[in-house]
């Protein structure tokens, strides 16, 4: 085996444990925060000059998973 090939495996290794890790993330997040998120994303685009005294009102807001 050449060491080429391996290094092809472990990188597969990695990428599978990375795609897997993204959606347990993605199926373990607290939904309840999607309408806070989707808030602060157009005020983000809205009014970017003053989104960051707005951006500490929006971390109040959110609800820990």
């Amino acid at each position: 085996m050449q060491p080429l090939e391996l290094l092809y495996g472990l990188g597969a290794l990695v990428l599978l444990a990375a795609l897997v890790w993204g959606i347990v993330q993605y199926k373990t997040r607290n939904k309840a925060n999607d309408p806070l998120t989707e808030a602060a994303t157009r005020e983000e685009y809205d009014h970017p000059e003053t989104y960051e005294q707005k951006q500490d009102e929006f971390k109040e807001q959110v609800r820990p998973s």
